[in-house]
């Protein structure tokens, strides 16, 4: 005797079964699907780019592939790039800080009045570094608890900054003499220039931080699916709070580097920054929309940015150009990186498509398997 009854192959053909269509992968679920791919995708162009940018200026000037150039370029990027650092955690977190680059230029006018007014070193740094921290507290209180949207706060934010720099210094750069900080800017670390030294330290610590701790698979939970983490147990209140913390913390640390390689407090040295800051990052492979990015990305894509600028400069593009083939190969770079995304969507659905319809066939293969068992089973019983 077969396994099913004539009335157990009816009901079980009876039985409702699940009808509702397979989610559609979403942009943030494809993200999800394969890291490693979408990593290599934006890792490979960007030291493609850097290896053919580079080996391009020294065929023009030899002087290109030379330990002084690459340390050169490393400390004119040195400032972008800890911002960079820093709104990597905030944009992989689903947030961004629109605030830095006047941040910037409010700590350093700050900094130079402060030791103009012959404050020690040391209490002044210890004072920039404490009102970034309290410039993050700030935002990340504002936008955890009142649910503030961060890209409207910190603009506003942008504008009281650059506004209070602009105040404190009397619309003037303030120069700073020689003191502790000139080391920051031109001091020599362990045979190299300090800026680079402190570039490459703090890149691998937060790359170390965000790729090898629960806090970073935190920040990557919070910018895929904010829900789900919080009923996974993640505190995304106070996720969201350390983010802007660590991010204007970083900002401020640049504020006082920024100072220290002009040698003066400028009301007007970190306009724009904002802004390159979320292109290299995105050029890095980071989501405006959270959930992804890496911080070798994020590095490669400061130091395109560097490169490109360096080579113009070797190859003695006019200045009012420079800013032109800078934002072109910006916009091409991102362009390529939105196509690729939308294929590894057009692919993820269609793969999803197909997944949900071998799902369908079986199902009813096997509902009809299991309809002819119970009719063979009830033939053999009239027969017998």
């Amino acid at each position: 005797m077969n396994d099913l009854t004539i009335e157990e192959a009816a009901t079980a053909a009876a039985r409702p079964t699940d009808r509702r269509p397979p989610p559609t992968p979403t942009a943030r679920a494809v993200r999800r699907q394969s890291p490693t791919q979408n990593f290599a995708r934006t890792v490979v162009p960007l030291v493609a780019a850097i290896v053919v940018l580079s080996l391009y200026s020294n065929s023009q000037n030899p002087a290109f592939l030379t330990s002084s150039n690459w340390q050169n370029i490393l400390s004119q990027v040195c400032v972008l790039g800890i911002l960079a650092a820093g709104q990597t955690f905030l944009i992989i977190g689903g947030q961004m800080d629109l605030s830095v680059g006047s941040l910037v230029s409010f700590i350093g006018v700050l900094a130079a009045t402060r030791l103009d007014a012959g404050w020690s070193t040391t209490t002044v740094v210890v004072v920039c570094l404490a009102l970034g921290v309290a410039v993050g507290l700030l935002w990340g209180l504002t936008v955890a608890f009142l649910r503030v949207p961060p890209f409207v706060l910190t603009l506003g934010g942008l504008s009281v900054f650059a506004s209070l720099a602009l105040v404190i210094s009397d619309n003037r750069p303030i120069p700073v003499l020689d003191g502790g900080l000139t080391e920051l800017g031109f001091g020599q670390w362990f045979g190299f220039r300090a800026p680079a030294v402190i570039l490459v330290v703090t890149v691998v610590v937060l790359g170390l931080l965000l790729h090898f701790t629960r806090f970073g698979r935190n920040v990557f939970a919070l910018g895929s699916a904010p829900r789900a983490a919080y009923l996974a147990g993640v505190p995304t209140r106070r996720l969201t709070i350390t983010l802007f913390v660590l991010n204007s913390t970083l900002a401020a640390a640049a504020g006082l580097i920024m100072m220290s390689r002009l040698a003066a407090g400028d009301p007007r040295s970190g306009e724009g920054l904002e802004l390159s800051v979320i292109a290299v990052t995105v050029l890095g492979g980071a989501a405006l929309a959270g959930g992804r990015g890496s911080m070798v990305g994020t590095f490669l894509g400061v130091l395109v940015f560097g490169v490109i600028n360096a080579s113009l400069t070797f190859l003695q593009v006019p200045g009012a150009y420079q800013s032109l083939v800078t934002g072109g190969i910006l916009i091409f770079a991102v362009t390529v990186t939105a196509v690729a995304d939308l294929r590894a969507g057009r692919v993820a659905t269609t793969q999803g498509r197909a997944a949900a319809f071998g799902t369908a066939v079986a199902g009813v293969v096997l509902r009809r398997g299991r309809g002819d068992a119970g009719n063979g089973e009830g033939s053999g019983a009239s027969s017998l």
